[in-house]
């Protein structure tokens, strides 16, 4: 099967995965296989006659409504057995003490959420916003710093926290191949603490839990609520794992103090610690996010196109902006159609900053031109005259405002690089923060005639 196929199902079940969050359907159809796609027909390989039946008969329609409501794409399916039985090969002798390895952590690992080997830190990008985060979270996956316990990674939905704290566990493995490393949200911990109650079975529980080297604890606020024993037991299983030097990374929408309802003692525990924030990404941490991301999938994306989504992407949120590179990819591959800004436009404008499209960069600077009587050939110039770089600048600032352009594109019409338009941008935005009464009345008359313009 080839690579492209490969490539194009995982995004797929990337999709479905984040957007259904449908767990049921996601573990049937993980390991089924893209052989072939031709007349309208999607062809899945299936591991076997059982796996193809259950698909057939349970998920077919929701395959086919999410390749609808994703790609737009009206495909059939149809699901096939695998040809060839996979030959089993012997194994080197490392390679037998690294299955030792994997069998003896998976004893602990059967209540645990599965290390995403995606997730790493050659993988995450690291910049500004999350620098912190990033090298606590190295640091420690590179030995046991009593210093950096716990680390607690805050900040909103979708920005990389699973990421980074996938990363640190990931890097354990690998550098401590015999500590035992559980990864499990606040909502799974929660729901085996109750059911180990209703069973009576905390002792097992408790025994299972103080075994661990390495507790990654994702969406710590989910333990908030129900019953409050559960916290009780948190507090108690922390103050175990802490007091015995493993290692903690926890995860959280908010600030240790802000999360409503937490135990106050849990809440001195965890700002204790080391307490990193991950923020919203600018444009260039999210073009460089896209970047490696496509890298790292081995997908062609120009860079005008990675410039458009880094600049319009509705949302600050990562996995939205992946999503997005996810969702295009896929659709113009099925599509056989070329990744432009145009397309994008067409294919995913639920992703976008919504622009008005009734007005163009010429009717912007036909307004300029005439408002403050200067010509096209000045403002595309390397004139510095105060009189021409006012103009200049208001021109760039209301054309990336109010119409789709891009950096590069605004750059090509005034014969101007990426970084000068963006600084031309941040200075006209610096001036209407700062409220600069001549820029802020200027962009209000501006606006006015635009609309006028645009009336006509």
């Amino acid at each position: 099967m080839s690579k492209n196929f490969d490539d194009t199902w995982n995004a797929i079940l990337s999709d479905v995965k984040d957007k259904l969050q449908d767990e049921e359907l996601y573990k049937w159809i993980k390991d089924l296989k893209i052989v072939a796609f031709e007349s309208n027909i999607i062809t899945l390989q299936a591991k076997n006659k059982f796996v193809k039946n259950f698909v057939e008969d349970n998920f077919y329609t929701k395959i086919k409504s999410a390749l609808k409501d994703f790609y737009h794409l009206n495909c059939d399916i149809k699901i096939v057995l695998q040809n060839s039985v996979d030959k089993v090969t012997k194994k080197e002798v490392h390679e037998s003490t690294t299955l030792e390895v994997v069998k003896e952590n998976d004893n602990y690992d059967y209540y645990s959420i599965p290390l995403n080997k995606d997730f790493t830190f050659e993988s995450f990008v690291a910049g500004k916003s999350n620098s912190f985060a990033y090298s606590a979270c190295l640091n420690a996956s590179e030995g046991f710093d009593k210093l950096n316990n716990p680390i607690y990674i805050y900040g909103d939905v979708g920005l990389g926290k699973t990421h980074l704290m996938h990363a640190v566990g990931n890097k354990i493995r690998l550098n401590f191949p015999k500590k035992r490393v559980l990864c499990l949200t606040g909502q799974l911990y929660k729901d085996e603490f109750l059911s180990s109650l209703r069973k009576r079975q905390t002792d097992s529980f408790k025994e299972k839990y103080s075994a661990i080297d390495v507790l990654l604890f994702d969406d710590v606020e989910k333990i908030v609520g129900g019953a409050g024993s559960t916290m009780e037991e948190f507090f108690f299983l922390f103050t175990k794992l802490y007091s015995d030097n493993k290692q903690i990374i926890i995860t959280s929408n908010a600030l240790p103090e802000e999360t409503i309802g937490m135990d106050k003692r849990l809440k001195s525990r965890f700002a204790g610690g080391l307490v990193a924030e991950i923020g919203t990404p600018s444009v260039d941490e999210k073009i460089a996010i896209l970047k490696s991301f496509t890298a790292q999938y081995g997908r062609v994306i120009s860079d005008e196109t990675i410039h458009f989504l880094a600049e319009n992407i509705k949302s600050d949120s990562t996995r939205d902006l992946l999503g997005a590179a996810n969702s295009v990819f896929v659709q113009s591959r099925f599509q056989n159609m070329e990744l432009t800004t145009e397309f994008l436009q067409n294919n995913i404008a639920s992703f976008l900053i919504e622009r008005d499209k009734s007005v163009t960069p010429q009717n912007i600077i036909d307004i300029i031109s005439e408002y403050f009587n200067v010509k096209l050939i000045d403002l595309t110039s390397p004139s510095r005259s105060k009189n021409i770089v006012i103009p200049r600048n208001l021109a760039i600032y209301l054309i990336y405002k109010h119409t789709p352009s891009s950096l590069k594109g605004i750059g090509d019409i005034f014969n101007r690089d990426h970084s000068t338009i963006k600084n031309s941008i941040n200075k006209i935005e610096n001036d209407i923060n700062n409220n600069d009464n001549y820029v802020v009345g200027t962009l209000n008359e501006l606006t006015k005639k635009m609309k006028l313009f645009t009336s006509k």
